[in-house]
């Protein structure tokens, strides 16, 4: 009989393979606790009834939390960016209202804008303020005339 402390040591030899296969961002996401591994049985092959003694697959699952809405509308939010008129006060806008980066993505999905899963904060920040202001800009600058010469 194989003693529990050869046993554990036997499974964390097994636990450290699976992780070193692990893509970079899994393996992120497991360090930072927003995926977790999962112990599951497989059932023996050729019984009828998996048995107590079946091996143990771990697999890697991701933990995936409801978005939380941000705290102030998405009505509001455009509105108050398309009354500001340019780039670097519509960015100090949104850095003011200290939403965290589920909340910025939630508010750009409802604003129309596509952004990344992995977008960082201020990716996110900036497409929504591209797609909200800087796009106004432009076409405000490409309709205004040019004076003609005489």
């Amino acid at each position: 009989m194989t003693s529990p402390a050869d046993l554990s040591h036997a499974v964390l030899l097994r636990v450290a393979e699976f992780i070193r296969t692990l893509p970079a961002d899994q393996l992120a996401d497991l360090a930072g606790g927003r995926i977790r591994l999962q112990l599951t049985e497989e059932p023996a092959t050729g019984t009828a009834a998996p048995a107590r003694t079946a091996r143990t697959r771990t697999t890697a699952t991701r933990t995936t939390a409801t978005p939380t809405p941000p705290p102030v509308s998405a009505e509001q939010v455009r509105a108050d960016l398309v009354s500001i008129g340019d780039r670097v006060a519509a960015t100090r806008y949104l850095d003011d209202l200290r939403l965290k980066v589920t909340e910025l993505r939630v508010l750009a999905r409802e604003l129309g804008i596509t952004v990344s899963s992995r977008a960082t904060k201020p990716a996110v920040v900036q497409e929504i303020v591209q797609w909200t202001v800087g796009r106004r800009l432009a076409s405000e600058a490409i309709a205004r005339t040019t004076p003609t010469e005489s």
